[in-house]
């Protein structure tokens, strides 16, 4: 629960500031499993995990990925960066490119497919216990050029030999999977991803509503509420806010004033409160309020002026009924969890390691 690590999205408000940071792997507030896995000798391989860079040490491997900025500060050990260096490992796709030079995109976006399935070729083989891969590359052609191939435009056939090339490497990891498997030494393969995709109907941008609806006369010590990205409202209260104009009397019945407003925006699917989806000791940190889109709307918390709604230079956006996860434990042992929320698949994983 994020209540508990403390990452409630890839920014937040530097501490008792309005200030908007980038979240980093310091700012993880529980140990990952990896974590536990080194302190008892076991060998974990995690590569382009999100919010993993800077990368920490552990015992075995790991290659940060979103946001990683540096390769020399995104791997462990650090002596593996020259060698993915010389090999053309990218980090991750430009997306400045996708705006004004469209091939150069694309020819990046394979490379970094291309490099996903290198860190699968260099590092399957070691002696490991833990093998985590993540494949963003995904995402990102899905939000750029979703609607162009669902519309049967120029992008067709290379978004799908995108995913035939997305669709052999889960392949493969699967046959090794099963290969490394034995009765003895069970290995289970869990496949997750944390969302689906749809087609945009443009941008609903929540600091602009606010100022529109009274919330917020500027960003500063006169705004009551606060949004950062994607759908976090945070009433602007101490102790977050020293400054902070909110009163704790006001506070329940602001929430209920936002709510009910956010409500009648076409954008807005639902209103919850913070307090009712996380607990734990970093819960302090949580947004008052999450707001859940309607489907194809892009959230944005810029803190600048504009209209409420705006088109989209996206092609697709996240959707939340299309999230998934499947487990072969190819040897039943412990079996394959029945799972209603994400962290239950965590809590699973945890005991397949008995940890």
């Amino acid at each position: 629960n994020p209540g508990e690590h403390g990452i409630y999205g890839f920014t937040d408000f530097e501490p008792g500031r309005r200030r908007v940071r980038l979240m980093s792997s310091a700012d993880v507030a529980a140990p990952p499993i990896w974590d536990w896995l080194s302190l008892r000798n076991r060998e974990s391989v995690v590569l382009n995990v999100p919010l993993t860079y800077p990368a920490r040490s552990l015992r075995g491997v790991m290659v940060s990925g979103f946001v990683a900025l540096d390769l020399a500060r995104a791997v462990y050990p650090s002596d593996l960066a020259p060698g993915l260096a010389r090999e053309g490992y990218r980090l991750e796709a430009d997306f400045d490119r996708v705006h004004h030079d469209r091939p150069a995109f694309l020819k990046d976006l394979t490379a970094a497919l291309a490099g996903r399935n290198m860190l699968f070729d260099r590092f399957w083989a070691k002696d490991w216990d833990l093998f985590f891969l993540v494949v963003t590359d995904t995402d990102r052609l899905l939000h750029f050029m979703y609607r162009e191939y669902l519309e049967g435009g120029p992008i067709r056939n290379y978004f799908l030999d995108f995913f035939h090339q997305v669709d052999r490497l889960v392949g493969r990891v699967a046959e090794e999977t099963e290969r490394r498997s034995s009765p003895e030494s069970p290995v289970a393969l869990v496949l997750l991803s944390d969302h689906g995709f749809c087609p945009t109907n443009g941008e609903f941008h929540l600091n602009r509503w606010l100022a529109a609806n009274g919330f917020q006369r500027e960003p500063g010590p006169e705004a009551r509420v606060l949004a950062l990205d994607p759908t976090r409202l945070y009433l602007n209260r101490p102790p977050r806010f020293p400054e902070g104009r909110v009163r704790p009397s006001e506070a329940d019945r602001l929430a209920g004033e936002l709510t009910a407003a956010l409500a009648r925006e076409p954008a807005v699917a639902g209103v919850l409160e913070g307090k009712n989806l996380y607990n734990g000791p970093q819960a302090f940190r949580s947004p008052d309020l999450v707001v859940q889109p309607s489907p194809g709307f892009e959230f944005k918390a810029k803190f600048n002026a504009g209209p409420m709604y705006t088109p989209s230079p996206l092609m697709g956006t996240h959707s939340h009924q299309d999230a998934f996860y499947l487990v072969r434990n190819f040897h039943e042992h412990p079996a394959p969890p029945a799972i209603a929320a994400i962290q239950d698949l965590g809590a699973w994983i945890f005991s397949y390691f008995s940890l």
